[in-house]
């Protein structure tokens, strides 16, 4: 059987951000985005890995989201599964199957950075737009669903930012909070649990990466409960809003770390 702490120990030993303070920013991160996960149903690998990535290496941070991200939707389960609209989020799959590989490609022909920095301030005027008041007139059909899908896929292969796209078109759609949410947990299990083959093929999952998480979970338990609390005393116009503001945060990130890195 595994022994957590023992790799735990070997791994992080000698490592420079194992501090007092390098410790309570990677707690301090995980409650953050396991609250905003417990809350909206999505924005917990990029508030992770934005928080994380300020005293560990961002490998570590990817790694351990996917890991948690997982973990969180079994978690999050049964509390949200008669709620899920499984018709929409099999479109958006089917969909982004068909748009991840156009992305990756996208990526070898482009910057990244570039990429993000153009999503990113794409997502924030659109934000804007929502919280001006603008919404979707029509309901958009299966194919109109399945093109979402196919964005997300295009833009999770370029960027890693394919969720936001999906989290974008849900809150400017009539859909009931409840049906987002629950909507948005299902479609990122499916997600992470891809993302998840391809880093354990690339060795990215390692024994680190794995007691990491395991030592995490009761934080990320505890954020998720706190994040659900608070959705169940949210009305729906403060749920619509507050999702929205979340993900004009999230595209600032972008832009911010596109514009430091690049």
């Amino acid at each position: 059987m595994l022994d957590c702490r023992y790799i735990l120990a070997e791994s992080l030993c000698g490592t420079p951000w194992v501090t007092t303070l390098g410790l309570s920013v990677l707690a301090g991160g995980l409650l953050i985005a396991a609250f905003a996960r417990g809350y909206t149903g999505f924005a917990f690998s990029a508030l992770l890995v934005a928080s994380w990535s300020l005293v560990a290496p961002p490998t570590l941070g990817v790694a351990v989201a996917v890991l948690l991200e997982v973990s969180a939707s079994v978690l999050q389960a049964a509390s949200v599964w008669r709620h899920v609209d499984w018709n929409r989020v099999g479109l958006l799959l089917a969909g982004a199957a068909i748009g991840t590989p156009f992305g990756v490609a996208l990526l070898s022909l482009a910057d990244a950075d570039l990429l993000r920095a153009l999503i990113a301030l794409l997502l924030l005027i659109c934000c804007c737009a929502l919280l001006t008041g603008w919404v979707l007139k029509r309901q958009v059909g299966a194919l109109g669903q399945a093109g979402v899908g196919a964005v997300s896929g295009l833009v999770n292969g370029a960027t890693a930012m394919g969720g936001m796209p999906v989290a974008l078109f849900l809150a400017a759609s009539s859909v009931s909070p409840r049906t987002m949410r629950a909507s948005f947990i299902a479609y990122f299990f499916a997600l992470d649990l891809f993302a998840a083959s391809l880093m354990a093929r690339q060795g990215i999952l390692d024994s680190r990466a794995l007691a990491v998480a395991v030592v995490c979970l009761p934080g990320l338990a505890m954020g998720l409960w706190l994040g659900g609390q608070h959705f169940l005393s949210a009305s729906d116009a403060q749920f619509r809003r507050q999702t929205l503001w979340l993900l004009i945060l999230l595209a600032a990130i972008g832009l911010v770390r596109a514009a430091i890195i690049g």
